[in-house]
């Protein structure tokens, strides 16, 4: 299809109306779809950043962030820190943000409502994939998996791909949970903490027995963004499951392509000559073009061993 034709041209006079309204409204815009006309630059550009820490925290250095983004891309950008996962999504969704830093749970649900796609995805350690990990306190009983039963749960949350999804799933490959079951069938009590510092500090006070959260959180030369070394001194990894893809910034298909790629570059460039400000965000420095697919498979994997299913995780 050329860019600029209007597709409900070819549509009989009958649909044309209604096809007419789902294009303005952005139903049409499906997933694989990528030629449609673009609309025009926005006055600004907005960046949401998915809660992973205290929100104070990512906006201070995201709004470092975007100030050099402003600069290299002319166009003001502005930071948007959701207050839940699924807020994120809403932003993409609604048009309210342009671009969004988030894992990959939440971006299988943006992709649903909004026409977005994968610009860049983080490296971690040569890897764009990472380990899922279940933490208890150094001093407790728990040694395997399967002594966690009756044990008090604590999930990141519930779009969290390693700390909610990732280890759901590897409860299933271990046959402590059945497909589609509520985890209280295991554990004795099941939350949600909201965020990975919030999870760790749960079973570090003894809130919970155990969470589930990225490895990095815990180990790394970043883990103090999650994570106090008193804190870590006194937690320990009771196992670990891999596959979880690494985080990734998407961005609105229907941004001009000069936006896009003037964004896709400054990220780069920032990575490459400034790569501490990108890993007080998240943990991490690096980036990289990925196939999409390929990229996303640990996670749609986790869904279908599940039996979750996307319409199901809602925050």
């Amino acid at each position: 299809m050329k860019a600029g034709i209007n597709p409900t041209l070819f549509l009989p006079p009958f649909v044309q109306s209604f096809a007419a309204t789902l294009l303005a409204v952005g139903l049409l815009f499906a997933p694989g779809i990528t030629t449609f006309e673009e609309a025009p630059a926005p006055e600004r550009l907005v960046i949401a950043f998915q809660k992973q820490k205290d929100p104070r925290k990512i906006q201070e250095t995201a709004d470092s962030l975007a100030a050099i983004l402003t600069k290299d891309i002319g166009i003001p950008v502005e930071v948007y820190v959701p207050a839940t996962y699924t807020a994120s999504v809403q932003a993409l969704a609604s048009g309210k943000a342009h671009f969004a830093y988030m894992s990959a749970i939440p971006y299988l649900l943006a992709r649903q409502e909004a026409p977005v796609w994968i610009a860049l995805a983080e490296v971690r350690g040569n890897r764009t994939d990472y380990d899922s990990v279940f933490v208890v306190r150094k001093d407790s009983p728990y040694q395997t998996l399967a002594d966690l039963k009756g044990a008090r749960m604590m999930f990141t949350s519930a779009t969290s791909t390693s700390g909610y999804v990732m280890a759901y799933s590897r409860l299933v490959d271990e046959k402590l949970l059945e497909k589609r079951a509520a985890p209280t069938t295991f554990f004795s009590e099941a939350n949600f903490a909201g965020g990975y510092d919030r999870a760790l500090l749960a079973v570090h006070r003894g809130q919970a027995d155990v969470c589930a959260v990225s490895y990095y959180t815990v180990e790394g030369e970043k883990a103090d963004v999650y994570s106090t070394p008193q804190m870590r001194e006194e937690l320990r990894v009771l196992t670990r499951t891999p596959g979880t893809p690494t985080h990734l910034i998407c961005q609105r298909k229907d941004l001009p392509i000069s936006v896009r790629e003037a964004f896709k570059a400054s990220i780069l460039r920032i990575a490459k000559e400034q790569p501490a400000l990108l890993s007080d965000v998240y943990g991490a420095a690096t980036f990289k073009e990925v196939d999409e697919k390929e990229h996303l498979k640990g996670a749609e994997a986790a869904l279908e061993n599940t039996g979750l299913g996307l319409a199901g995780l809602v925050e």
